[in-house]
């Protein structure tokens, strides 16, 4: 309570009240003491020059003495308060008008001082034994033929003032009671006044402190404790509109932080966990880690002082495996406002995908270089044969050279087959888009392989459907899917093997299905089935003359037009491919 600015305005009001009440009052009293001693000395030096008339008209010591005591002595009714005292020239009382007598002889300072002859106007301050209160003492000198013969010598009792000016210090202290009373009173009013808006204010920033910005101080003067209150209003509405954007911004970030496919996890100074998103805790699996080393423990061995050492010079990238999946990590420092680091940033970038890719791309081109490689070795060594001399024997040449063309024929549809996919994945390809029917399409496909099947022995069963499905796409890219999938399956299907065909209708999607009895796909193949070069008999494949890249296309085309293709297989059993179409329309 003591610390409060009312009370300390009160104490001071009150202090001010005290020190102007003990100057004023000691200023009083020392006037009113100044103006009574200044009273008591003119009257005692009034009555010396009264006793000094009196002994004008005498001549020698003696009626001087006689002159004096009988004044001394009829008057003595008038001094009551007074003491007078006739003092010869050698310093003893020869006349007193009292039993009280100091001592035989006087030795203050102005009997002395008058018995030399000098006058003055001091006063002596005179203890008579048996009375307490103060006398002041005058002398002045009495000269015969201008010598010094008496002094009288008069005492004035100073209780009298004194008790006046003990009075006048009482009323001065009741005064100052009374008024340090008043002052406390309108002290406690006044600073009331004063520190009650101030008390407003605080209890408003508090308000504020807990986040209740919406009410507005009501401005009552125009002093400086109103411009306090509008400035604080101000400040209200600015702090009000400034947490708002940075509520906007932290709900931006947490958003984005929330929806972000990369992990970000970040650590202190000491390597403490204290934020991390969704996507980091699906790709670490974070549950109970705490510590940087917690949630790396396994995928890094490198202690964090030095990981963070390295950091504060600069951000660096370091790639773990997490089971089955690669992960990059980026970390990078952040500053407090004082450019000094207090942290440490992880952005967690799942490269897994990518790092497939690079395997495939790698493969890709293992694959290429192979499949180009096979059939230039085929012909190189067929032309040096026939260099050799095999150009000799007519019907060895006519096959060598036979070989050599089947082999340039498949090096041309290889590089005709990757001609197609790079422009299909470049977007270079053009597609002539148009309303088509499907029905007619697939019937005409068949129409060509069914020759083709006839011969190995094999059987093409198709299943006209009396419902015409039209589509929009490329007739020669629809065709060129279905003819890669019903060549498929004459292809990889044995000698007397049946091939059913049919299309139908469902959720909306025209469906072509070619079912075969081949050799079906391994289980684990038919993930990879749709990859670049990727066979499942790689030998018989390439006896047949595949280039591995013709399920690739398909699936290219397929997605080109919002189609799809699947499948279902069983080793050994045959497999069932669907191509299916988004319809445009049915009719009968």
């Amino acid at each position: 309570m003591a610390n409060s600015i009312k009370w300390r305005m009160i104490i001071i009001y009150v202090l001010l009240v005290i020190i102007v009440m003990i100057m004023s009052g000691s200023l009083i009293v020392w006037m009113t003491s100044n103006y009574e001693y200044k009273n008591m000395q003119n009257e005692l030096k009034s009555a010396v020059n009264l006793m000094k008339n009196v002994i004008e008209d005498e001549k020698t010591p003696e009626e001087i003495e006689d002159a004096l005591k009988r004044y001394i002595d009829t008057r003595s009714n008038m001094y009551t308060d007074k003491k007078i005292y006739l003092i010869n020239k050698e310093g003893n009382i020869i006349f007193p008008n009292t039993d009280l007598l100091p001592s035989d002889s006087f030795y203050y300072p102005q009997v002395m001082s008058a018995l030399y002859g000098n006058k003055t106007d001091k006063l002596d301050s005179v203890h008579l034994s048996g009375i307490t209160d103060e006398y002041k003492g005058y002398a002045s000198p009495i000269y015969y033929e201008d010598n010094v013969e008496y002094v009288v010598y008069i005492l004035a009792s100073t209780g009298k003032t004194k008790d006046m000016l003990q009075q006048i210090v009482g009323i001065i202290v009741l005064a100052m009671i009374l008024a340090i009373v008043m002052a406390g009173i309108l002290g406690y009013v006044f600073s009331g006044f004063l520190t009650k808006p101030i008390s407003i204010l605080s209890k408003k920033a508090k308000d504020m402190a807990a986040g209740d910005l919406d009410h507005p101080l009501k401005v009552s003067s125009n002093d400086e404790i109103g411009l306090l209150t509008d400035n604080f209003n101000t400040m209200a509405a600015s702090l009000k509109d400034t947490l708002e954007q940075i509520s906007g911004e932290k709900n931006k970030l947490e958003i984005v932080f929330s929806h972000m496919t990369d992990g970000i996890l970040v650590f202190d100074k000491q390597g403490v966990l204290t934020h991390y998103n969704p996507a980091s805790v699906d790709m670490l699996k974070i549950t109970t880690q705490k510590t940087y080393k917690d949630v790396f423990s396994g995928y890094s061995d490198e202690p964090y002082r030095i990981i963070f050492n390295k950091v504060m010079h600069d951000s660096f990238q370091h790639i773990i495996k997490v089971k089955s999946r690669y992960y990059n990590l980026c970390l990078a420092k952040f500053l407090s406002q004082s450019e000094t680091q207090v942290g440490m940033i992880c952005v967690i970038q799942d490269i897994t995908e990518h790092k497939k890719l690079e395997e495939m791309q790698k493969e890709f081109v293992a694959n290429v270089s192979h499949e180009l490689r096979t059939p230039l070795t085929t012909i190189k060594s067929y032309a040096e044969t026939l260099l050799d001399g095999a150009l000799d024997e007519k019907e060895l040449a006519i096959n060598f050279l036979k070989v050599i063309n089947n082999e340039g024929d498949r090096m041309t549809a290889l590089v005709q087959d990757l001609l197609d996919l790079s422009k299909i994945d470049s977007r270079q390809t053009t597609f002539i888009m148009e309303e088509l029917n499907l029905n007619r399409l697939l019937e005409d496909s068949l129409e060509k392989y069914r020759i083709h099947a006839e011969k190995k022995g094999q059987k093409l069963n198709y299943s006209p459907s009396p419902t015409s499905y039209k589509v929009v796409g490329d007739a020669n890219r629809i065709e060129q899917v279905i003819k890669n999938i019903i060549s498929n399956a004459v292809k990889y299907s044995p000698e007397n093997a049946v091939t059913d065909v049919s299309i139908f209708e469902r959720d909306h999607f025209a469906i072509i299905k070619v079912q075969d009895t081949g050799v079906g796909i391994p289980e684990e193949d038919a993930p990879r089935i749709f990859e670049r070069f990727y066979r499942v008999d790689k030998a018989r494949s390439r006896e047949m003359g595949g280039t591995g890249l013709g399920l690739s296309i398909a699936k290219e085309i397929m997605e080109y037009h919002g189609g799809l293709i699947s499948f279902t297989s069983r080793f050994g059993a045959g497999t069932c491919f669907f191509l299916s179409f988004p319809l445009v329309s049915v009719s009968k």
